[in-house]
């Protein structure tokens, strides 16, 4: 009789201890999810005059790295490379984890053509705790060899 209940109290143990999380990767729902943010990004940089739109945008992670005069200042260099014409995704990555270790992660990138120069640009997204998809990474690159 012991043993059945120090056996019944080890498997729950093992129970209590485990992880149950369903993963997924690369699903065109999470892609439509996250991609509404650097779309909105992009409109914000072409037609907004709002600055704080802009702000808003980003999670608190990125600015704990990155003050909004950081961010100022690389809109404005990226604004003197050219006004935003058009962006076409080039690569995307997504992945969801639903579970007791939950999370959402998004990586967009985009070939932009500003003026007429070209820049390649991308956006890691995750999901805040409140639920909301907020920019942590923004990378521009441009090829300035290429000129």
């Amino acid at each position: 009789m012991k043993s059945k209940l120090l056996f019944l109290f080890a498997i729950s143990l093992l129970l209590i201890s485990c992880n149950f999380n369903q993963i997924y990767r690369d699903r065109e729902s999470d892609k439509a999810d996250g991609e509404k943010i650097p779309q909105k990004f992009y409109w914000e940089v072409r037609y907004g005059g709002n600055q704080d739109d802009i702000y808003k945008l980003f999670g608190e992670k990125f600015f704990s790295v990155t003050t909004k005069e950081k961010l100022t200042e690389l809109l404005n260099i990226t604004s003197q490379i050219g006004p935003v014409q058009e962006y076409n995704l080039t690569k995307w990555q997504t992945l969801v984890v639903k579970g007791s270790n939950s999370k959402s992660e998004y990586v967009f990138t985009y070939d932009v053509k500003r003026g007429t120069e070209k820049t390649q640009e991308t956006f890691t997204l995750e999901k805040d705790k409140n639920g909301t998809i907020k920019i942590v990474g923004y990378r521009v690159n441009q090829d300035l060899l290429n000129k």
